[in-house]
């Protein structure tokens, strides 16, 4: 189901390095040239040659989406807890799907440092904190992800703004195989139903890929006072979601894809500024051309258009509009050298009104101009060593840089294998935060500063992962990150201010993570990850939003052909609050079963929840008792028709 950083060399996944830097060049015959191909895009690697999965020194894991809905894991926030580094404080305040989430990687917390891309494109709002990461969180299922990824460290910060803690890559899968459609139904606790279609197929030079999703749930809302809120629809959840992805291939030097995606959803959140309605609609649409033009040069041009619209509370509407656009070649001097550059634009456009009146302020508008660029040098066999550089300029934060170098190193038989990893990173304040007029926004006034100064991080981290009998690994990862300039928003007299933190801000820890089949004992397999950190402000307070100690298993069995059952556990210490005040721990138990009858029909059912355990993910402004535990046991059971 995980595939850590640091697998062994026999792993198949295919991963590429990203944005390469020009460095020292040999000299080769075109006939010792390998073919080059630019694969496509991943948090891994960015656009490069395909390499294998282990090569590459950066922190990442890839999640296998058909495991994950194998064992009832079926929307974003609750799979990328899979990854080792990764704590997620759902449901924001009321702890429940479809309310916003927070999300830390390494104790790097909220939405301004963990960047989400889907597509190639950067959901990047250049307005608030940037990331549109709690709303990505909130709302994305799995049933149109191909590809999820997790990079950890600000070395995914080679993608520019906003990637100190890390970054969540994302693309709609590529239509395959003779024509098939699949129908999902499920029924639970709460409410709740998810249903999906999803077509997909491959004819000739032409695939295709088709899903509609749709769910519902009128969440278990319940406060730590025993009381409910007072609205009865406090809490219901809808969403629809479809995703389109069309390929091309003419020939074996050129791929031409297409992919369209929207999304509609509602909340109807328990206490909000009048009007309890959050609503959120989005459109992307993006399209890419690659073409192998010599054996050892191939070039890509890609792009796309991101547009959200969304309301929280009464008279607060914002309007966002991004357009991307991405040019990027690969060249293969040699066996052992290969270099990527290219250049990028992005344009960015918020705009919000409150109570019908458009907000004040300097534009909410940012263009971006970057150039990329990275080198990758194989001296010996199994020792893959890259340098990558961007520069970005922008009309809001003037030009910055990010850098990173990793190394990895493969031996005894390839079984064991060292990796490390050194980057800078940097999130820009938007152009909400540097604006020299006010803005108005949920009761509240908020104060621009034309003096904001980017948040720039350090971090470097070192593995060692070693399989130490067939099919079992362990792996252990140190790492460190410090960001100084923090950008706070502070609370003088009657309105909020940004301004930089002195001095810097801390996270250092450790990732374990073990792994492992028993093929002949009934397919048993087990999946554990640990991450234990020191999240600390440079006031010497834990991290906002962070947790101490994170735990994520899962242990699961097939003692019969077509059937698998399994048992998961998550679990937080040391969590903090939005006011790094100290939260509950928690432990969650859940209990899943799939049974395939047959290639055409499958049953699941699951158990959420199975100690009925509760906890206060985020606690209530000034009355604890109205804080919102999160969801009480859960059961939830369906069934999946192919044909």
């Amino acid at each position: 189901m995980i595939i850590n950083s640091i697998a062994p060399h026999r792993s198949t996944v295919p991963v590429v390095p990203v944005l390469m830097l020009a460095g020292f060049i040999s000299s080769a015959h075109a006939s010792e040239l390998p073919t080059v191909s630019l694969a496509p895009v991943t948090v891994s690697a960015h656009g490069g040659s395909s390499i294998p999965y282990d090569n590459t020194g950066v922190s990442v894991t890839v999640l296998d989406i058909p495991e994950l809905k194998r064992e009832g894991i079926t929307n974003l926030a609750e799979a990328i807890t899979r990854a080792p580094g990764v704590y997620v404080q759902p449901g924001g305040g009321s702890n429940q799907r479809g309310n916003v989430s927070n999300i830390a990687i390494r104790g790097m917390s909220s939405s301004q440092f963990t960047l989400p891309m889907l597509d190639g494109l950067r959901l990047y709002d250049n307005s608030g904190g940037c990331n549109l990461t709690p709303n990505v969180l909130a709302r994305t299922n799995l049933f149109d992800l191909g590809t999820l990824e997790v990079l950890r460290g600000s070395q995914g910060a080679v993608y520019g703004s906003g990637a100190i803690g890390g970054v969540i890559y994302m693309e709609t899968p590529e239509g395959e195989g003779e024509p098939s459609c699949s129908i999902f139904n499920e029924f639970g606790s709460f409410s709740s139903y998810t249903g999906n279609l999803t077509a997909q197929g491959r004819q000739e030079s032409l695939s295709y890929f088709f899903s509609a999703t749709y769910e519902t749930s009128d969440n278990d809302l319940k406060r730590v006072d025993g009381s409910k809120p007072e609205d009865s629809q406090a809490g219901h959840y809808e969403n629809w979601q479809e995703a389109l992805r069309l390929d091309y291939r003419p020939d074996k030097d050129t791929h031409a894809r297409l992919t369209y995606r929207r999304s509609d959803s509602r909340y109807q959140a328990p206490d909000a500024w009048g009007d309890p309605h959050y609503q959120y609609r989005t459109n992307l649409l993006s399209g890419m051309v690659e073409k192998k033009v010599t054996h050892a040069f191939a070039t890509e041009l890609s792009g796309g258009y991101y547009g959200a619209d969304y309301t929280f509370g009464k008279g607060t509407d914002h309007d966002l509009r991004n357009v991307q656009l991405n040019w990027r070649n690969e060249y293969r001097w040699c066996r052992h050298q290969a270099s990527t550059a290219g250049l990028g634009f992005m344009h960015s456009r918020h705009s919000s009104e409150y109570n019908g009146q458009l907000n004040a302020g300097d534009k909410h508008e940012e263009n971006m101009f970057s150039l990329f660029a990275e080198h990758r040098v194989t001296p010996v066999e199994n020792w893959e060593n890259t340098l990558a550089l961007r520069w970005d300029a922008s009309d809001v934060f003037d030009t910055l840089y990010t850098l990173r170098a990793a190394t990895s190193l493969a031996f005894n038989d390839e079984r064991t294998r060292l990796s490390a990893s050194f980057a800078r990173g940097y999130k820009a304040p938007s152009s909400f935060q540097r604006m020299r007029g006010q803005y108005e926004a949920y009761g509240s006034l908020y104060i621009g500063n034309p003096e904001l100064d980017c948040q720039t991080s350090w971090s470097a981290d070192i593995g060692l992962e070693h399989e130490w009998m067939e099919n079992h690994t362990a792996s252990i990862t140190m790492f460190w990150i410090r960001t100084a300039d923090a950008i706070r928003t502070n609370w003088v007299a009657d309105h909020y201010e940004f301004a930089n933190a002195s001095g810097a801000d801390t996270s250092k820890g450790i990732e374990l993570s073990l792994q492992g089949t028993w093929e002949e004992q009934w397919n048993t397999g087990y999946t554990l990850s640990l991450t234990l950190c020191d999240p600390e402000t440079n006031e010497g307070r834990q991290i906002a939003a962070t947790s101490r100690q994170v735990w994520a298993v899962d242990i699961h069995t097939s003692p019969i052909a077509g059937f698998t059952t399994g048992i998961g556990l998550s679990a937080a210490s040391g969590c903090s609050n939005w006011d790094s005040t100290p939260l509950d721990s928690r432990l969650v138990l859940r209990w899943y079963a799939h049974y395939e009858l047959n290639q055409h029909l499958s049953f699941h059912v699951r158990v959420e929840n199975l100690t009925n355990e509760k906890f206060v993910s985020d606690t209530a402004w000034g009355d604890f008792g109205k804080s919102y535990l999160n969801p009480g046991t859960a059961v939830y059971g369906g069934c999946t028709l192919t044909f």
